[in-house]
């Protein structure tokens, strides 16, 4: 069959294929290239595909057929530009298909322009028992708000630890807190049971001339031995300084206090590092005056300690000397300070200062802050509502 010429392509088609030669040759084993496809008329515009999302699987006509889906045949015309959306506005109440936001308070007229809110009032504590009152909760239940102008106390002051490369050859650590040191100043804890007569463990804060804390300490001793022996038991006192380490260790062994009975005196052992004795405090025998003696770690007699003939501490300091052995020469004191009339009376809580020289050895200004603890308890201490002094 003859092919059209392209003069006779009906519009829109294709024309046929040409028709293959004919048979051939048998044993011929040469290749024909493919029949050449006849290009489009010049005239001929291809359609463009549509877009994705407008494709669509086709329900009726070939199964592998995809056309685009109808967006809206006939809207919009051409050239139709899509109106910009109104501002919105409150909604009349009541109006079932009004879509709008919520008010932020419903009931509330709206605010006119340029008006300024007034400042939030402080917070007050809320009154007692008001059961819609919305207020922050204490910050510790149970105790009372602080009334106005209250001052908290001021937290002690410590007493800077000096540089461990300054310590001397021969101080024992922990002590060198006390080389540049002339008065400490020693005051015993109050505890409330002493009002009612119970005897409790002593605990005594030790400080320098300015007022920073110098060591802390504590009594070691069981609620028998308390109630039995009360100011002649034995104990033991932890001395710690700022940093909680052990710097001292007072021992203090059961004995007679009554200095007529020269066998059985007091005798308070003073160990830093604990468990090393740097020096000792006896009490001698005198039928009158109170004396003690500070012995050295070999127990050799250093110094002296001599008390006033009769105690007298009402409105007044009372002052225990601190001599040579001879007595020719006063280099401190250990006075019992007046503590004021209400704690006198009624309770056990004394406040002591020492005074020595600068340049005294620091084992020894240690073992005179151990006989301060003795005198408290031997001429200061009460036992059962009854003064010793």
């Amino acid at each position: 069959m003859a092919s059209k010429g392209h003069g006779d392509t009906d519009s829109g088609r294709l024309p046929p294929a040409p028709a293959y030669s004919k048979e051939v040759p048998p044993g011929h084993n040469a290749v024909y290239p493919a029949p050449t496809v006849v290009p489009p008329p010049p005239s001929y515009l291809t359609p463009s595909a549509p877009p994705v999302h407008m494709m669509m699987s086709a329900s009726l006509g070939p199964l592998n057929a995809v056309y685009p889906s109808p967006t809206n045949p006939g809207f919009p015309p051409p050239g139709y530009v899509t109106p910009s959306a109104p501002p919105m506005m409150p909604a009349p109440f009541g109006h079932p298909n009004a879509v709008y936001p919520a008010p932020t308070n419903p009931g509330i007229p709206p605010v006119p322009p340029g008006y300024v809110p007034p400042p939030v009032p402080a917070v007050m504590p809320a009154p007692f028992g008001h059961p819609n009152a919305v207020y922050p909760a204490p910050t510790n239940p149970g105790i009372p708000p602080v009334p106005p102008g209250y001052v908290p106390p001021p937290v002690p002051a410590m007493m800077p630890a000096p540089p461990p490369d300054l310590r001397p050859t021969g101080c024992p650590p922990g002590l060198e807190y006390l080389i540049h040191v002339d008065q400490l100043l020693v005051h015993q804890t109050f505890h409330l049971a002493e009002l009612l007569g119970w005897e409790v463990r002593n605990s005594y804060n030790v400080k320098n001339s300015i007022g920073q804390q110098v060591f802390l300490a504590e009594e070691e001793n069981n609620c028998c031995t308390l109630q039995c022996f009360g100011p002649s038991r034995p104990f033991t006192f932890h001395i710690q300084d700022n940093l909680g380490q052990e710097v001292l260790t007072l021992t203090r062994p059961l004995a007679c206090s009554y200095c007529c009975f020269p066998c059985c005196l007091q005798d308070l052992e003073v160990q830093s590092p604990p468990g090393i004795p740097i020096g000792y405090v006896v009490q001698e025998c005198h039928p009158f005056l109170p004396k003690l003696t500070v012995l050295n770690e070999r127990r050799q007699p250093q110094l002296r300690i001599k008390g006033p003939l009769f105690f007298c501490s009402c409105c007044r300091d009372v002052t225990f000397e601190v001599k040579t052995l001879d007595d020719s020469m006063l280099i401190g004191h250990i006075s019992k300070q007046w503590s004021g009339f209400l704690r006198e009376v009624y309770t056990d809580a004394d406040h002591f200062g020492i005074v020595f020289p600068m340049d005294l050895d620091v084992k020894m200004k240690a073992v005179l802050l151990g006989a301060c603890f003795l005198i408290d308890f031997l001429y200061f201490e009460e036992r059962k509502g009854d003064k010793k002094h």
